[in-house]
């Protein structure tokens, strides 16, 4: 059996940030994989990578991400250690994963030594960012603190355990009005996080200082873990700063290489990692995985968006200790946003013939062959083709 084709198939949505792969071998089986990053650059570095992997075994994606990672950089010299060239190697690795599972009539999990639990808790990732209101308005603008309340108890009704809303820059006294109502609504025992992020990182003058303030004055609402309160490469910055809290430090999402994220275990400058195979491949996020699990270091990827991602942290997770959590689309937060609803939909729950099943709060670990997910299905990828894009203020 011998790789016969590569290619996105969503390459003529131009505004799509979730390229959509299939590897193809020459006896017709198929290997699905997603990245995220803008359709036109991913489909375009995947035709210059293809030929490097044309007619090799598909069942070998260790060696073969070698091949890619070394080999087109080798071509190419410097400027492909990172960026969109590893997103789309990394989506090119998920789809090899998933068809050396198929091929071997076994799920990825068993491929990578099998399972040492059967399912991993959810978290409903959500934003404090009010789509409909930023589009009645004209500006942006942030949910109230009522909105908030009730949107977190509508996560807790559908059986969560575990609620990250992306925050930015906002912790005046009014802010935190907001997320004491969050923290009164869902009660002591259901974890709460908070994402900081880009382009929040980028204010003129944040400092390492600022970020530990911020953390002091969030211990009263009981975070399980503050998201990505420096630039993602500040190393010693991180280091300093979970040295400091007391509350937990992640970070991880816009880190590209095994070497990225080595640096941060190896200086045990967070608490908790957050690799994303969409952005890195499972080659590398199992890698990740392994070593933060033998550095004690918590391992929650980054990403609810789609069920491919979902599918692929679950499987590697699922053999590893540290892996405690994933992301996953907080539905209750779009319903009625234009657009953005229907989007997360097709992506998560209509893409694929069977995507991984939520029950509880929590992901079921599926024993179907390769991801779980089967194949994608051409009605969804038609309907991702006639949706019109929204642009938000």
């Amino acid at each position: 059996m011998k790789i016969a084709d590569i290619r996105v198939i969503n390459a003529d949505q131009p505004r799509c940030q979730i390229p959509l792969v299939e590897v193809e071998t020459d006896t017709g089986l198929i290997g699905i994989g997603a990245t995220q990053a803008p359709v036109k650059p991913i489909a375009a570095l995947i035709a210059d990578i293809a030929p490097l992997l044309l007619g090799q075994d598909p069942t070998l994606p260790n060696r073969l991400w070698r091949t890619m990672n070394e080999g087109w950089q080798a071509q190419r010299g410097r400027g492909g250690e990172g960026g969109v060239a590893i997103n789309a190697m990394a989506a090119i690795d998920m789809a090899l994963w998933d068809l050396t599972g198929k091929a071997h009539n076994v799920p990825v999990h068993k491929l990578m030594g099998g399972a040492v639990k059967d399912r991993i808790m959810a978290y409903a990732s959500a934003t404090a960012y009010d789509y409909t209101g930023s589009l009645k308005n004209g500006r942006t603008t942030w949910k109230t603190p009522v909105q908030l309340a009730t949107e977190s108890r509508a996560y807790v009704e559908e059986g969560f355990k575990a609620i990250k809303f992306g925050w930015a820059n906002r912790f005046t006294p009014a802010d935190l009005e907001g997320l004491a109502a969050v923290r009164e609504a869902i009660g002591p025992d259901i974890r709460l996080m908070l994402d900081f992020g880009c382009p929040a990182y980028h204010d003129d003058g944040w400092t390492v200082k600022q970020a530990l303030d911020v953390v002091r004055r969030l211990e009263p609402y009981d975070l399980y873990f503050f998201e990505e309160a420096l630039h993602p490469y500040d190393v010693e910055g991180f280091a300093r700063l979970t040295a400091g809290a007391r509350t937990r430090i992640a970070t991880g999402e816009s880190l590209v290489t095994q070497r990225d994220f080595d640096r941060f275990i190896d200086g045990r400058a967070v608490d908790v990692i957050q690799p994303d195979a969409k952005q890195i491949g499972m080659t590398v996020f199992q890698r990740v995985a392994r070593h933060a699990e033998a550095a004690g270091i918590l391992c929650i990827p980054h990403s609810p968006w789609s069920a491919l991602a979902n599918a692929a942290h679950l499987q590697i997770l699922s053999t590893v200790t540290n892996g405690t959590m994933i992301e996953y689309v907080a539905m209750a937060g779009f319903r009625g946003v234009p657009y953005v609803e229907t989007l997360q939909e097709i992506m998560s729950f209509r893409l694929v013939e069977t995507p991984p099943t939520l029950n509880d709060g929590w992901l079921e670990l599926s024993d179907r062959p390769g991801l779980g997910l089967g194949q994608f299905l051409p009605d969804a990828i038609a309907e991702l083709a006639e949706l019109e894009p929204v642009d938000f203020p």
